[in-house]
């Protein structure tokens, strides 16, 4: 496994000869519920990169361990940055890779926030015009099938992330709580929405199990692999 941050130069100065293809794994410090830790966002994407690199010839990159999180500001643990930091910090990382070698870079997001997604989509529109190399975008939940999944609507520690992290590191799953749903304004842009959070749960974490939790990590890993067949293709070269 070619992990950038164990590496030497001369050693990735090899292994650019091998491939030039890298992993950035993003994620979120925020809270996950009275269940899951605030670095759930970030280990879930780390360890399906992880199992992406056993597999295939890739780097990975070490993880960015914060985003953008809206809906849970004011929660102890949420560590957010702004939209302007977060697509400014991604698109210096992005071309940073480009000017080391790689010639493509997949960001692997294990947090969806629309806010973060939208910083993430901007840093690599702005980076591909400004350096000829190819760049993926990739979340994770959109990875796995909705139909496997019991609770519909089911979100921010529910039961996807739940029985994910019941596989990945079940020692830090600290039971199974009620469904919670908060009721949020369709329309109407607050200033903070703590107030209607809750515990912090947008789901159901109750039919979560580690048997799921292996079928969703499964679908993650094999998204990637097509994510990663997308990314190394000749066929979207102009």
């Amino acid at each position: 496994m070619k992990l950038l941050e164990e590496m030497s130069w001369p050693q990735i100065v090899a292994g650019l000869k091998e491939t030039q293809t890298v992993i950035l794994p993003v994620g979120a410090t925020e809270e996950h519920g009275p269940h899951l830790p605030t670095m759930t966002d970030t280990i879930q994407a780390m360890e399906v990169a992880k199992a992406i690199a056993q597999e295939r010839d890739v780097f990975l990159a070490p993880p960015l361990h914060y985003g953008v999180c809206r809906s849970t500001r004011g929660f102890p643990g949420t560590i957010t940055v702004g939209h302007d930091a977060l697509r400014g910090f991604a698109k210096d990382l992005l071309l940073s890779f480009a000017d080391s070698g790689f010639a493509r870079v997949m960001i692997l997001t294990g947090h969806a926030g629309g806010q973060h997604m939208a910083a993430l989509e901007e840093a690599c529109q702005m980076a591909v015009e400004v350096r000829d190399f190819h760049v993926s975008l990739v979340s994770l939940f959109d990875l796995i099938d909705a139909g496997a999944v019991e609770t519909a609507h089911d979100g921010h520690a529910g039961e996807m992330e739940t029985s994910l992290m019941m596989v990945i590191r079940p020692d830090l799953v600290k039971g199974k709580p009620a469904e919670h749903f908060p009721k949020r304004p369709q329309f109407l842009i607050m200033k903070d929405v703590r107030h209607l959070m809750g515990n912090g749960i947008m789901g159901n974490p109750q039919p979560a199990s580690p048997e799921k939790g292996k079928q969703f990590f499964q679908m993650a890993v094999a998204g990637v692999m097509g994510a990663l067949d997308e990314l190394e293709s000749d066929i979207w070269k102009k």
